[in-house]
């Protein structure tokens, strides 16, 4: 049962003995046919999702009902846009939450958090020109990307992306089954997708293992 991320499987961390993919007779051109199994995986996304925290000595942003988040809008796409306050979670905390993606996630996470720092108290500064803001005391930056063990946060269905592929990703090769995350079917990206898809997949081993129903179908694409 293999369970690592989508982005593991799209990288070079496993050699699978013989290479995927076994033979899929339901699938009638000859290419497709030998390949499916490694198209699956790469017609899927692995998103990054970077949540960075940063903690100062005193909190110098609004508070109260309905200022929980706040936004700073830069000419540059996705450049510290999102930010979350925590005192109503964890009051006196002094904490603020900053969301990036996708290629600000993967350039924050090839630079030192030190540099990171900088642009967040300078985008600070600037959202609250007439505050008197403070060096942040700490910071904590995920590096969901660079860890070779997970290579992105999550996994995304892109457009034009459907059941088809999905099932073809959940399908299992030979001996070799899989899942994770990116197997569930109805909560792809979360944890509870993971926790499903681990149940799934294992009343199928168990079913081929007990009970000789090893058969794995896959409806058409346009069925």
């Amino acid at each position: 049962m293999v369970s690592t991320s989508l982005g593991v499987l799209q990288s070079d961390l496993i050699k699978f003995k013989p290479l995927l993919p076994l033979d899929f007779p339901c699938v009638l051109n000859m290419y497709v046919h030998k390949t499916w199994k490694v198209l699956s995986i790469y017609q899927f996304d692995m998103a990054v999702y970077t949540k960075i925290f940063v903690k100062f000595p005193k909190k110098f942003w609004p508070e109260g009902k309905g200022r929980e988040f706040f936004l700073y809008v830069s000419s540059r796409r996705g450049y510290y846009g999102v930010w979350q306050e925590f005192e109503a979670q964890y009051p006196d905390a002094n904490v603020l939450l900053v969301t990036v993606t996708d290629k600000e996630s993967r350039r924050i996470e090839q630079q030192s958090d030190n540099q990171t720092k900088a642009e967040i108290m300078e985008v600070l500064r600037s959202m609250f020109p007439g505050e008197d803001v403070p060096d942040a005391t700490d910071i904590l930056v995920p590096r969901w990307w660079s860890d070779r063990f997970y290579k992105g946060t999550f996994s995304n269905w892109p457009i034009g992306v459907n059941r088809y592929e999905y099932d073809q990703l959940r399908a299992p090769v030979g001996r070799v089954y899989f899942t994770g995350e990116h197997t569930s079917e109805h909560y792809n990206g979360y944890v509870h997708g993971a926790y499903l898809s681990g149940i799934d997949s294992a009343d199928i081993l168990i079913n081929c293992a007990q009970k000789s129903m090893c058969k794995y179908h896959v409806q058409g694409k346009y069925d």
